[in-house]
């Protein structure tokens, strides 16, 4: 239950708009980015990247993946999710099968975020790259114009006692311990690259 309802109120908070909407009409480009996040540190990637994003000429939304039901409203969509078993949740892949037709009509950009690059090494890179393959090979009709890793989160006191003990046993393997390993500053930065591949590609789409 208390999951549910940190669900509830992560997604209201989740939803926002550019901050001057004085300044746009409703002609804005539009930028959807659905995420799905089991304990919370990719939905914070999410909205690190649309406060990023809101700082461009955008009107951002950020959803909980399960909860977007179309995407023909937006100019372009951003899908990210956690690495969980070497690939993305169950639901940000489903996400992109259901709505490929759509999704390949506009610019769209995958990130992801994993334990993997807590650790930065070649290793690591090879993995990430790995992972960002796999994410592309979901639907050929629809190709990101950017895919992009982030180091994850290592939080046991949200995690059940069985996914605890898993994970600790991948961790002390690894070498990683517990700890908060996103680098706000690479994912800013990446929010803001992707702003003007996406808004490119929209422009070539309308010519």
């Amino acid at each position: 239950m208390k999951t549910q309802k940190r669900k509830e109120s992560t997604i209201k908070k989740w939803h926002f708009h550019n901050p001057d909407p004085g300044s746009k009409n409703k002609d804005s480009f539009k930028i959807l980015i659905a995420f799905a996040s089991q304990f919370g540190s990719t939905g914070e990637v999410a909205e690190a990247i649309g406060d990023a994003l809101c700082q461009q000429d955008c009107t951002v939304e950020i959803k909980w993946i399960s909860d977007v039901n179309q995407v023909d409203a937006y100019d372009a969509v951003i899908v990210g999710s956690a690495i969980q078993y070497d690939k993305w949740m169950p639901e940000a892949v489903d996400f992109v099968k259901t709505h490929q037709k759509a999704l390949s009509s506009v610019p769209v950009a995958y990130f992801f975020t994993c334990l993997t690059l807590a650790k930065k090494n070649t290793k690591t890179e090879q993995q990430a790259l790995v992972y960002a393959d796999k994410l592309r090979a979901i639907s050929s009709q629809v190709v990101p114009v950017s895919v992009q890793g982030f180091a994850g989160v290592v939080d046991f006191s949200k995690m059940s006692f069985l996914t605890r003990m898993m994970l600790k046993a991948v961790t002390t393997v690894n070498g990683v311990r517990e700890g908060d390993y996103r680098e706000w500053d690479a994912i800013h930065a990446w929010a803001r690259s992707v702003y003007f591949k996406l808004s490119n590609e929209e422009s070539k789409v309308l010519e």
